[in-house]
């Protein structure tokens, strides 16, 4: 699953910012296909949970479960390795 294009980058990003709206996730790894493989692949491990907000338009936002912060700080720490 972290062999995926997109995983950390869309993991860190999560712990960095916050939740993230769908299209925002699509901007930051360039191509739908990819975020979407990515996204089901996290959700699937319960590394990221989405949900529906209430607005008209419904957007979906993204976050990290708890299970997910602890990885994005291991992610962190192994990409402060290659610094």
């Amino acid at each position: 699953m972290l062999a995926l294009k997109g995983t950390w980058l869309i993991v860190l990003s999560l712990y960095k910012r916050g939740p993230m709206k769908y299209s925002e996730i699509v901007k930051l790894v360039g191509y739908s296909t990819t975020a979407n493989r990515a996204l089901k692949a996290l959700e699937k491990e319960a590394f990221i949970e989405k949900r529906a907000l209430t607005e008209p338009y419904r957007p979906v936002i993204y976050s990290l479960t708890k299970k997910g912060e602890k990885l994005a700080r291991i992610l962190e720490q192994l990409k402060s390795l290659d610094d």
